[in-house]
């Protein structure tokens, strides 16, 4: 491998791991919320996104360790979408526990659309574009859920 290789490699594990942090952090935001809710269960849209952090930091750490091939990427890739934003509802009242923190989760799941959205675009690598495309969209529709569910902050019913 030549030092160029070697650069370009070590790099990309670097901005990967970067990604994983970011995906670790905003994960254990998601499961500290249900300490919050006192009994209630998260939504169905919130488990939903939950389990797909989960399987986004597995991904990352697959990606990191080498262990990921096309074909198992694109049958991510492919893999249908558990969200239907147009079925989300503003959370009801009962959920006011935890909106402060949703809202900042819905910060960082923006930021962390923006560094993927950054990487997609510079990415040179194939495979490497192709992930960071579908993370990017991935967090574009945490973002826009997350949206749906603080709508109507002040509103009552």
């Amino acid at each position: 491998m030549g030092v160029f290789a070697f650069i370009r490699r070590a790099t990309l594990r670097l901005i990967l791991r970067n990604a994983l942090s970011l995906e670790e952090e905003i994960y254990a935001h998601f499961l500290d919320l249900p300490e919050e809710l006192a009994g209630l269960e998260l939504p169905p849209a919130l488990q939903a996104v939950v389990e797909e952090e989960r399987e986004h930091r597995r991904l990352l750490g697959r990606l990191i360790a080498g262990e990921v091939g096309e074909g198992e990427l694109e049958r991510a890739f492919s893999a249908p979408s558990a969200q239907h934003l147009h079925e989300v509802e503003p959370l009801p009242p009962r959920y006011a526990p935890i909106r402060e923190k949703l809202s900042h989760i819905a910060e960082h799941e923006r930021a962390i659309y923006e560094f993927f959205q950054s990487l997609y675009r510079k990415s040179k690598i194939p495979l490497v574009k192709r992930a960071f495309r579908f993370l990017t969209e991935q967090e574009e529709v945490h973002v826009r859920l997350l949206e749906r569910l603080l709508a109507g902050k002040g509103e009552s019913g």
